[in-house]
């Protein structure tokens, strides 16, 4: 889950390639059928797919508001990675979140809930899949599992399909069912693109565009607890109807423009991001950001 799809695949091929580098064997040695790499990295803030300011469809609740972003303040993520010379590839992908997805889960059942710095949550990717080759494309089919510690209505399935053409990614993520941040059918479009620069640095560039489903359990125009619709100009948010802007079928996201560069041969690479929000599912502009990493791949 930074949680923009594209900040992270970002951080794991990075550090991949640093693990590859630290661990090369020489061409008489014979080479394992698979690498085996992980990664712990911290952020400065915590960003779900550019939505930088709020899920909602009203004025900005804010992060204490069980809003975006994920954290508004320094997070911690890691992860680990075994892809096979076969094309199949297993990983994990986890991260501190500064509000709680169990609370909010539970708010939507309990309307007295208000507070949502309580239990945070920890998130939990699981991702797994197969790549391929075909001409001078490769593919790749996968799948991704979103588990949380203190969560509830959170932890979802979601598809992947990819294709690449040299330094260009187009990628689309399908989610699978219901929860509090996401309609079952919502599908996430990715553009992503990386050139090498002078001094080891790396350019990177990734837009993002999102396909709604406008109805959903907790999302949408209808009170599904109560079974009653939104009055006019109304929209339902997870635990109550809301005045603002009702749900939209489709949206620009984000532009991300970013660099990164490997500290030596320390193992530790540095990273800065600027986060040029779009809308949210209601249509709702996102503030533009600056993030910054460190990672260590190993």
């Amino acid at each position: 889950m930074i949680r923009s799809e594209f900040a992270r695949t970002l951080s794991l091929a990075l550090t991949c390639l640093t693990s590859l580098a630290a661990v090369a064997q020489s061409a008489d040695e014979p080479k394992p059928p698979y690498t085996f790499t992980g990664h712990v990295d911290l952020v400065s803030r915590y960003i779900l797919r550019g939505a930088s300011t709020t899920y909602g469809n009203g004025a900005p609740l804010g992060n204490k508001g069980a809003d975006a972003p994920e954290s508004n303040r320094a997070a911690l993520q890691w992860g680990v990675d075994w892809v096979h010379s076969s094309g199949w590839y297993l990983g994990y992908f986890g991260s501190t979140i500064n509000y709680s997805y169990k609370q909010l889960g539970r708010s939507y059942s309990d309307r007295s809930i208000t507070d949502f710095q309580k239990d945070k949550s920890i998130e939990n990717d699981f991702y797994g899949g197969y790549t391929f080759g075909a001409g001078d494309f490769t593919f790749n089919v996968g799948a991704t599992g979103y588990v949380y510690i203190n969560g509830e209505h959170a932890d979802a399935l979601e598809t992947k399909l990819a294709a690449t053409w040299g330094p260009v990614t187009l990628s689309a993520q399908t989610l699978l069912n219901d929860t509090v941040w996401g309609n079952r059918g919502d599908t996430y479009w990715a553009l992503n693109y990386s050139h090498p620069l002078p001094y080891d640095f790396t350019f990177t560039a990734s837009l993002g565009f999102y396909t709604y489903e406008k109805e959903g359990k907790y999302l949408g125009t209808t009170d599904t607890l109560a079974g009653t619709a939104c009055g006019a100009g109304e929209a339902f948010v997870v635990n109550g109807c809301f005045a603002g802007k009702g749900p939209s079928s489709s949206g620009f996201r984000h532009l991300i423009l970013g660099v990164t560069q490997p500290i030596g041969s320390s193992g530790f690479t540095w990273g800065a991001q600027a986060v040029f929000g779009g809308d949210n599912r209601f249509g709702v502009k996102q503030g533009n950001r600056v993030v910054a990493t460190l990672s260590y791949g190993f």
